[in-house]
């Protein structure tokens, strides 16, 4: 059975009821007043700006990771040629190692550009060279394949 009382008039003037809907001793509030409270409650702190002074320097940040990011989309294919390079002219050196490194700055560089956007800033171009880097990248690594696999099918047929 409900312990709540059967009659309205009882449940409506018990005083322990009134105590667990009256939050000290103050009225409740209109239903007009309640909609408003929800709508309030329901804003995110992102969707207004009160010139707050974080923004500014939010925005510097992002601006940074930008340029980061674009730095790391120029040194990759440096690496890349550069590393190849070495190891045209020197076999035994680490030329391969320092072409290696390209896709994981073009990775490290496409991190950046989606930091930089997270803090409000535009990185579209270390987003498109970077992922235009992550392809060359595998684009070339797919051509070396397919040519070791026609040379290997080659010294197989004699």
């Amino acid at each position: 059975m409900s312990q709540l009382p059967q009659n309205n008039e009882a449940f409506d003037y018990n005083p322990e009821y009134a105590k667990l809907y009256q939050e000290d001793d103050s009225e409740q509030s209109s239903p007009d007043a309640s909609d408003e409270q929800l709508l309030s409650a329901n804003e995110s702190p992102d969707d207004s700006s009160d010139g707050s002074p974080d923004e500014p320097a939010d925005q510097a940040v992002g601006e940074r990771m930008a340029s980061f990011s674009l730095l790391f989309s120029f040194l990759s294919p440096l690496s890349f040629f550069l590393g190849f390079w070495l190891a045209a002219h020197n076999p035994e050196g680490d030329g391969l190692q320092l072409a290696l490194v390209a896709p994981v700055l073009n990775i490290l560089g496409l991190w950046e550009a989606f930091v930089a956007r997270r803090h409000g800033a535009r990185a579209i171009g270390g987003l498109v060279l970077n992922g235009l880097g992550i392809c060359f990248f595998l684009c070339i690594a797919f051509l070396i394949m397919l040519i070791a696999n026609a040379l290997s099918n080659m010294s197989n047929m004699h």
